[in-house]
């Protein structure tokens, strides 16, 4: 090969060289460009929205999931037109299914919901236990959770029924969980917050502008002392005025969601808080927590076994404290709700004939946010 042939191959390999890093170039500055603008298109919708902005895949899969929900509980709850189960249980279904359709009536109708939580009340007070048997205390959480149902269904609360929550509220604003547990020592966050939305959701129901006065005051001294509970993290300890106090997410995010469910106000540090805390890894969908504490009521002490479900109010908290975040915890919230929700998430492996109904309630709950 002579020379000036060697010169001419050696210049189109130059060319094309030159050509394939010039097209390489192009190709990596027109992905540089198309990252930027995905970056700064997230950024952008996050800071004028005041809610998540999910996928459409993520939020079909919820509304879908939420309605194969509703129908299972609901086939649980009813029997030949009767309510069936504990008064807890049966209470978190009903609410669980008026939140997910507020023009839901009840395939057993008011009436019937009202008969079935008061043939089962306390016999010596306007309250519920866990179990209706006289070895078990007057619980407040059970208490708070049928009188929310019962004014889901458009039922008022007897008087005596609001005056038993009122008075067990402590000098703080804290409530026990138990009736007779002192709430100087024994305040509980879930108590307090669960009360708080019994009592506001009666609220609207109470004739009697004195009372309703009361109620009022008594749910802006919980919120108080809620509040002034809170870690730095937007977290609450089961019972934070113990020595033995521990921090909970699943609790916390209940406790989140009655300050917001009440109208409480200067919200909104703890919600940016919240956000910038969210846990990096989705939480498991069985990973309850329980608090086990020994709650002395007299002579006697019982265990809390109150389950605080991880997930379910994770995802409810965050939907709520969404609008209060900065531009980053907007972002990060909703990516953290995408990974809770979408297509093939944990939260989607119940089937509805789980064992635990209370279970499904929750995970109602929090799907029906249709954040």
């Amino acid at each position: 090969m002579s020379t000036k042939e060697l010169r001419a191959r050696a210049a189109g390999w130059l060319r094309q060289t030159q050509g394939r890093r010039g097209g390489a170039a192009a190709l990596t500055a027109v992905l540089v460009i198309a990252v930027t603008f995905a970056f700064l298109h997230e950024y952008w919708r996050a800071a004028f929205a005041s809610r998540p902005v999910l996928s459409e895949d993520a939020r079909r899969t919820a509304r879908d999931k939420a309605g194969q929900l509703a129908k299972a509980i609901e086939g649980r709850l009813v029997a030949k037109g009767k309510i069936q189960g504990d008064a807890w249980t049966s209470a978190q279904i009903l609410v669980a299914l008026k939140e997910n359709n507020p023009q839901y009536k009840g395939r057993a109708g008011p009436r019937a919901i009202a008969k079935h939580f008061r043939s089962i009340a306390g016999p010596e007070c306007a309250c519920w236990r866990k179990v209706p048997a006289g070895n078990f205390p007057s619980h407040l959480g059970v208490t708070s959770w049928t009188l929310w149902s019962l004014a889901c269904y458009g039922v008022a609360a007897h008087p005596t029924e609001i005056d038993f929550l009122l008075a067990a509220q402590g000098g703080e604003g804290g409530w026990p969980l138990f009736a007779g547990a002192d709430p100087g020592q024994f305040a509980s966050s879930y108590a307090t917050a669960a009360v708080m939305l019994a009592l506001h959701e009666q609220s609207a129901r109470e004739k009697s502008p004195a009372r309703r006065g009361r109620i009022v005051a008594a749910v802006s001294r919980g919120a108080g002392w809620l509040k002034s509970r809170a870690s730095a993290r937007a977290r609450w300890a089961d019972y934070p005025d113990s020595p033995e106090k521990k921090e909970y997410l699943g609790l916390s995010g209940f406790v989140l969601f009655a300050l917001h469910r009440t109208g409480t106000p200067g919200l909104a540090a703890l919600d940016r808080a919240w956000m910038s805390e969210l846990p990096d890894e989705t939480p498991a969908l069985l990973g309850d927590e329980a608090s086990g504490r020994k709650v002395e009521v007299g002579k006697r002490a019982y265990p809390d076994d109150t389950l605080y479900r991880t997930l379910p109010w994770a995802i409810v908290a965050t939907v709520h404290a969404y609008p209060n975040a900065s531009i980053f915890g907007k972002v990060r919230g909703t990516r953290w709700l995408e990974r809770a929700l979408e297509p093939g998430a944990p939260v989607y492996a119940l089937a509805g004939n789980e064992h635990d109904a209370a279970l499904l309630a929750e995970a109602l709950f929090a799907l029906r946010s249709d954040p």
